[in-house]
């Protein structure tokens, strides 16, 4: 890995702008707080490397691996497999607005987000599945709160699927920060626990079968953006809201996640969409369970409510929650 160690990262930025050592290193200790020294002494010099707008590596020629990310690196390459592909969300700002869509990426070392904020490579996600291997050019990395990620921009590129590139086993575990829901920070990845308390049907969206991506229906026949005319096949959506007695906050559950969520197989959730009575027993057996869930908080462009986006769920013995609390 192309690495620097503290000192020579202080001996850069000093190189680079007019900062004494004492007010530099004041900085450096000031942002190790401000993230509950949760980084290393060396994690947070490069981020204050980055807010002074100072290139610590100008450019990075071999792949990385996701361990090696670190705040202020440019021009990265790397591999990685897709974990999860997060919904595109629309942003309006003071001088600028615009399209943003991340994933949920992984290699042998760990797993990180990749953010993309050029609309021509969002609209060339359509066509990305999970599973997909992405092969990264020109990226950079940014610090969000505790968790490192990378961005791409108008000068990055991605190629899916290359030939010849694989991915052995991914380390899929995301060491997600346990979080009360009351301090849930929008984007952040996390875990939350807490009871069942409302438990909604689940609903069905038609979705093209290479992509899952909702698919658009016009006249008989339906089409996505990516493959054209699809037979459509049924995805569940199911929504439950979750109190850890800080807060509650709805948890929204895709595909996978809703059998993990209701224990039923894909065929069985299946039969809801035609008999939504039998749902009611489900309902009764899930209502009050206490569960884990990793994922991710968003915020629901049509409530203004945050959400909670689950990547994982696990069921927990309540005997255990009690002894954790004593």
């Amino acid at each position: 890995m192309l690495n620097l160690n503290y000192e020579q990262i202080v001996k850069k930025i000093m190189d680079s702008v007019e900062i004494s050592k004492f007010e530099l290193e004041e900085k450096i200790i000031s942002k190790l707080k401000s993230l509950d020294n949760m980084i290393s002494r060396e994690g947070a010099a490069y981020i204050v490397a980055n807010e002074l707008n100072i290139k610590l590596y100008d450019t990075i020629a071999k792949d990385l691996k996701i361990k090696d990310l670190l705040p202020g690196m440019n021009s990265i390459a790397m591999l990685a497999k897709v974990l999860a592909i997060y919904p595109m969300v629309e942003f309006k700002k003071e001088n600028r607005q615009g399209k943003v869509q991340s994933l949920l990426i992984g290699d042998e070392t760990g797993t990180t987000r990749a953010v993309f904020w050029d609309e021509t490579q969002i609209k060339t996600l359509g066509s990305l599945k999970e599973g997909d291997i992405i092969k990264v050019r020109n990226a950079y990395c940014k610090q969000n709160r505790t968790y490192k990620e990378i961005h791409l921009g108008n000068n990055s590129t991605f190629l899916i699927n290359p030939p010849g590139e694989t991915i052995k086993e991914v380390k899929i575990k995301v060491e997600a920060e346990r979080k009360d829901i009351s301090n849930l920070a929008e984007n952040e990845y996390s875990r939350i626990q807490g009871t069942i308390v409302q438990v909604f049907e689940p609903r069905f969206y038609e979705a093209c079968p290479e992509c899952n991506k909702k698919a658009r229906l016009e006249g008989e026949d339906y089409f996505c953006d990516v493959h054209g005319k699809v037979k459509a096949k049924s995805l569940p959506i199911a929504n439950v809201f979750l109190d850890d007695g800080t807060a509650n906050i709805r948890v929204v559950c895709f595909r996978d996640q809703v059998s993990a969520l209701l224990k039923k197989s894909e065929e069985q959730i299946l039969e809801l969409k035609e008999d939504p009575l039998k749902f009611e027993d489900i309902k009764k057996e899930i209502l009050g369970k206490q569960i884990a869930v990793d994922g991710r908080a968003v915020k629901n462009n049509f409530s203004g409510n945050m959400e909670f986006v689950s990547n994982a769920i696990e069921e927990l013995n309540p005997l255990e929650l009690i002894k954790a609390v004593k």
